[in-house]
């Protein structure tokens, strides 16, 4: 890793620590203003708990426990809103750094800039960047897992050890299956794409990290059947319509909590111009 660190130019530093700086700025906006809603409260109630309650209750819900344990120990540092967030925002600017690394591996120093930038500014990671949810700690677990990924398919003369490689790719895998149940679809994709490769060797390594993973996953997958029929069963979303989909985008892309007829309005208001 130091070698790594010493190739990259002095410039480079620069760039990158200006967009780590950004970032962080960035999500530091109005952190402590903004409005505790239902989902903040349920896990600043479920981190007051100790262990056991946060276990039970977790099962009793919809997600994995993994953020409700870090946010217990977070809450160490102080109870109010700012702190609690702060969580989010550290690692939600870890996600710019690993994008960077990750990027950088995958296509030129350009294009990890122009990526890392991207995500600094990008209105989705600041907007839960600043939420006490486990979206950020999920973001940051898949994107370790697919830079390993990409470390054990393509490496290079100056590459880790693959005993490192296959430990954080199992790590990370765990720690994403811990923080989301639906991070399994995310998982499967390094196989969809070793299957594409028609790479059966690579594949049948893949597989058995991941079932490695899936193991240390175990004691939480009893509780999954329950929660996924839970959220099939009766669900405080609807399904969602073309027009919801639509909001979803638009306040996504400019951070802004748009009402569901601004949509229609505004495709008036560009058609009639």
């Amino acid at each position: 890793m130091l070698n790594r660190l010493r190739q990259i130019k002095p410039r480079a530093f620069i760039e990158i620590f200006g967009i780590l700086l950004l970032a962080f700025a960035l999500r530091l906006v109005a952190l402590g203003a903004r409005e505790i809603w239902y989902d903040d409260a349920f896990s600043i109630f479920l981190a007051r708990q100790d262990w056991a309650h946060i276990a039970s209750g977790t099962a009793a819900d919809t997600m994995p426990p993994l953020y409700y344990f870090l946010l217990r120990v977070w809450l160490n540092l102080g109870d109010d809103t700012f702190t609690l967030r702060f969580l989010s925002v550290i690692l939600s600017t870890l996600i710019v750094a690993l994008v960077y690394a990750l990027a950088r591996k995958m296509f030129s120093a350009r294009a990890a800039r122009n990526a890392a930038l991207v995500t600094a500014i990008a209105p989705f990671q600041i907007y839960h960047a600043q939420e006490l949810r486990m979206y950020a700690l999920l973001a940051l677990a898949l994107l370790g897992y697919v830079y390993a990924f990409h470390e054990l398919q393509f490496p290079n003369h100056a590459r880790r050890s693959n005993i490192q490689l296959w430990f954080v790719l199992i790590l990370a895998g765990a720690l994403a299956l811990y923080s989301h149940n639906l991070a399994i679809l995310t998982l499967i994709v390094a196989d969809i794409f070793l299957v594409w490769q028609r790479a059966w060797r690579a594949l049948s390594k893949l597989f058995a990290a991941q079932v490695v993973s899936v193991l240390l996953f175990v004691p939480w997958l009893l509780y999954v059947p329950g929660q996924l029929e839970k959220i099939q069963r009766a669900f405080w979303t609807l399904r969602p319509g073309l027009i919801d989909g639509m909001q979803l985008l638009l306040t996504f892309t400019t951070n802004l909590p748009l009402p569901a007829w601004f949509l229609p309005l505004a495709l008036f208001v560009a058609l009639a111009s």
